[in-house]
């Protein structure tokens, strides 16, 4: 689930990954397009979350 996980928007566009999400790889860094949250979806886990 790549929703944004502050407000649940699935409207987003790519973006750097930042901090350590840039150590593990397979992980995407996304921007909410609604609420402008940058957050990090990991898809070994199937969650987003805000780093």
């Amino acid at each position: 689930m790549k929703a944004c996980p502050r407000c649940k928007s699935v409207s987003k566009h790519r973006m750097r990954r930042k901090g350590i999400a840039r150590l593990i790889p397979g992980t995407k860094g996304y921007a909410c397009d609604k609420c402008n949250a940058l957050y990090t979806w990991f898809p070994f886990i199937n969650r987003s979350l805000i780093i």
